[in-house]
């Protein structure tokens, strides 16, 4: 999972340092979208660029929040806080609605992305090196060792085999054309980025954070240990070790998950969720007519991958019955089987993002808490995702996420 955001990090980094006169790789993602932001009537290009800035900033706005307070936490698999950040020697004291705050603040610059990806108007095309791109995590204006994006991608979120091979392009221009299919490609991580962003709002972890850091004051206390407690420890062991630490961040994402969520920002994640598979819809159907063949994002039978990647044929086609089956499952013409029911339904996802229930294991496992969401019906089948993963050999997860 570590390929989580590498790829639509590259899309929009990519496009920060197009059209509208390159400013070369001083210029930050901050000045980019002022630039572009002043200028009264943009091209097709320059609307893109700017939805496309939007969506970095928003990743940099994450990162650099959590350089603030000093977030650099480990082997926790959630949008944006996997991410590395370098110490911060000077950071601001941390507190537990610090999380819910850049999760809302994640959503919020999506927003402003979508907006400007909606409008682009007419035909896109915009050629950049990827090898210029850089993040200001740091938030002095100057690009520092570990922050230009390939740097960022190879030394934190790819296996050794795929560092190796992007390091060996190290030297050289890794240039990619970017059409108006990418348009929908982007515009679909946004809202995949805004829906996971309402699902934490949803079930707001500062509660649990809380008890957790509390809780572990009392117990440091009684051991005689006075050093305070903060989330890193929490999430990465601390004084606790290893276990500890697994423990406590337990502890925390349960604490969220065990508590009445807030339907209003369940059912706002639904219809990013939805719309993240229309936009998709109309990627696939853009690309699948494009005739051209030079430095291709994600290319079609008949063209060829400016990174070097070579889709196994049928792979477009078995993504986009996966997609169909999502599609249909939130809408709920699909039911999750439930082996208390199975074969004859399962549960109705759709309600479950209407009106949600709290997330009790035990009462979910032995049925009370789904039952107001258990339905007889067609079930979800996973005979189209196990023909994907036939075809990746390996490689699925990758795939996954560059097709969206």
């Amino acid at each position: 999972m570590k390929f989580r955001f590498i790829i639509p990090l590259l899309l929009a980094a990519t496009a920060s340092q197009a059209q509208n006169g390159p400013q070369g790789p001083a210029e930050t993602l901050s000045q980019a979208q002022t630039r572009l932001e002043a200028i009264s009537e943009r091209t097709a290009d320059q609307q893109f660029t700017l939805g496309a800035v939007g969506f970095l900033r928003g990743i940099e706005h994450s990162l650099q929040f959590r350089w603030q307070h000093n977030m650099a936490i480990k082997d926790f698999d959630m949008p944006v806080l996997r991410l590395p950040v370098p110490p911060n020697p000077d950071a601001q004291p941390f507190s537990p609605a610090l999380i819910t705050v850049l999760f809302e603040n994640l959503r919020d610059d999506m927003a402003i992305s979508q907006a400007a990806l909606d409008a682009v108007n007419g035909d896109v095309s915009v050629k950049i090196d990827l090898m210029t791109l850089w993040f200001d995590i740091n938030m002095n204006g100057a690009r520092d060792e570990g922050e230009g994006l390939m740097e960022f991608s190879v030394n934190t979120m790819m296996s050794r085999r795929q560092a190796a091979e992007m390091q060996a392009q190290a030297s050289k221009a890794l240039t990619v054309h970017f059409d108006t299919a990418d348009v929908a490609w982007l515009n679909a991580y946004t809202h995949l980025l805004s829906g996971l962003s309402e699902l934490v709002i949803a079930f707001d972890p500062t509660d649990a954070i809380a008890k957790v850091l509390s809780s572990n004051q009392a117990m440091m206390n009684l051991r005689g240990n006075t050093s305070t407690p903060n989330l890193i420890e929490a999430l990465i062991g601390g004084g606790a070790g290893g276990f500890g630490g697994w423990v406590d961040q337990f502890a925390m994402v349960y604490g969220a998950l065990n508590q009445q969520p807030i339907a209003e920002h369940t059912r706002a994640a639904h219809a990013h969720f939805l719309a993240m598979i229309a936009q998709n819809k109309l990627f696939w159907a853009a690309v699948n007519a494009e005739t051209d063949n030079g430095l291709e994002w994600i290319p079609n039978a008949r063209q060829t991958a400016a990174l070097g990647f070579t889709l196994p044929d049928g792979a477009a086609e078995a993504w986009q019955a996966i997609l169909g089956d999502a599609e249909q499952m939130l809408n709920g013409e699909l039911l999750v089987s439930y082996w208390r029911i199975s074969p004859a339904g399962g549960v109705n996802v759709q309600k479950m993002f209407e009106n949600p229930p709290v997330v009790d294991l035990v009462d979910w496992f032995q049925g009370a808490g789904l039952l107001p969401y258990l339905e007889r019906g067609p079930t979800l089948s996973s005979r189209n995702f196990r023909q994907f993963e036939r075809m990746l050999s390996g490689d699925t997860m990758l795939y996954a996420l560059l097709f969206n």
